[in-house]
């Protein structure tokens, strides 16, 4: 069962391997097909995938998964003191109001 796609490689088999380190069994299929982007629409089905190979597994994998991106959104972004726009982190520089982090 696919309980997880991502645009690139990397991506799924850190999740991969996280979801694996709770005892998880999953695996990455399709990290070949996503060289063929361009050719093949770009899409979920071009995607390399996490597959679950125990069914019974997949309440604990949604967990985690929901966790991780709970994590990672809280993680992008901050929001400016001046006029409460979020701005993602690699920013220093508010691009409304041009008020700094610091």
């Amino acid at each position: 069962m696919r309980i997880f796609t991502a645009p690139t490689a990397p991506e799924v088999h850190i999740v991969c391997e996280l979801l694996k380190s709770h005892c998880i069994d999953c695996q990455v299929i399709g990290e070949g097909i996503a060289g063929l982007q361009g050719e093949l629409p770009f899409d979920d089905s071009t995607c390399p995938s996490i597959w679950l190979l125990d069914i019974s597994q997949l309440g604990q994998a949604h967990k985690i998964i929901q966790q991780l991106e709970q994590q990672d959104q809280s993680t992008s972004k901050w929001q400016c003191q001046q006029c409460d726009e979020l701005i993602e982190m690699q920013f220093r520089l508010c691009w409304k109001c041009n008020t700094t982090t610091d």
